[in-house]
């Protein structure tokens, strides 16, 4: 067997079924997914999958991940005279604010992108933008009125993360492949330093949806390497033609690896996260447009 790269051997440290996604909240934030869909776009990575024919492994990666989080966690700890790396007022400022920054579902949301660094999904330049966008009329103006600053940047920063991954992966999740559900995964494993951090899941999972439950993979920052390992084993020890999904899933014991941390799907709340996302859509439009003018 050849040897294979970080990203691929992550996709394999669990037994990945077709649908199912990883969000590994490293340095860079990355969505791997397992799919049957061959679509291929300028928006993700589309390989052969690294062990079973016939599916192929998506793959978002972001630049900007951690360093975006941790800077406005900076941010916020710095305007309670906080000098260390604590997440608490983070997560404190996560439980006490609304679904897209809005007291009410009539209110504009409010939608930023964070860029310490130049971005590649999108293309576009670092910066921070701060939107809100009326579903009402459909439009989206930059602004920071009616912005709690830094306050609503923690739950802004966490949502723009995960609508991007969420409007990206759409075309890969066919609505016809699970009881009618709409472009959401199977289930959602969560994985890497971030993964510590339950607020920061929960927000993530809210956006993302994943109508069999939201888990949190034990190995944590070291998924890649136990994908390896698998990889290692199945090459050595598999019988005839047996999938790797198979050969794992024998030596899987979920209630030991992973933890069901709760129900990805809420009901409503992603049907919300759905058309804010028509707003950021547009957000992202005009950022790049700018970017390149």
């Amino acid at each position: 067997m050849p040897f294979t790269g970080d990203n691929p051997s992550t996709i394999l440290a669990l037994p990945l079924r077709p649908l199912d996604a990883i969000v590994s909240l490293g340095t860079s934030t990355t969505l791997l997914m397992s799919t049957p869909t061959y679509y291929p776009s300028t928006e993700y990575h589309l390989f052969n999958h690294p062990t079973t024919k016939g599916l192929y492994m998506s793959m978002l990666c972001y630049c900007n991940g951690a360093l975006a989080r941790e800077g406005v966690r900076d941010e916020i700890n710095k305007s309670k005279g906080i000098t260390d790396k604590s997440w608490a007022e983070f997560d404190k400022a996560v439980d006490s604010t609304q679904n897209a920054g809005r007291a009410s579902p009539s209110d504009p949301a409010k939608i930023g992108i964070y860029f310490p660094l130049p971005e590649n999904i999108p293309s576009a330049n670092e910066g921070i933008w701060r939107y809100t966008y009326s579903a009402t009329d459909g439009k989206i103006k930059e602004t920071q009125e009616g912005w709690n600053l830094p306050r609503d940047d923690v739950r802004a920063i966490i949502e723009s993360q995960a609508l991007s991954m969420r409007m990206r992966s759409e075309a890969l999740l066919s609505p016809d492949a699970h009881n009618g559900q709409k472009a959401q995964p199977r289930r959602l494993y969560f994985v890497g330093g971030g993964s510590k951090n339950t607020a920061i899941m929960s927000v993530m999972a809210k956006v993302l949806g994943g109508f069999e439950g939201v888990y949190k993979l034990d190995i944590g920052s070291n998924a890649c390497a136990l994908g390896a390992a698998y990889y290692a084993a199945w090459a050595l020890e598999r019988g005839g033609d047996e999938a790797f999904e198979d050969y794992v899933g024998e030596h899987w014991e979920e209630e030991t690896h992973a933890v069901r941390i709760g129900d990805a799907y809420k009901k409503g709340v992603w049907e919300e996260y759905g058309s804010v996302m028509e707003g950021f859509r547009m957000v992202e439009e005009e950022i790049m447009t700018n970017s390149h003018a």
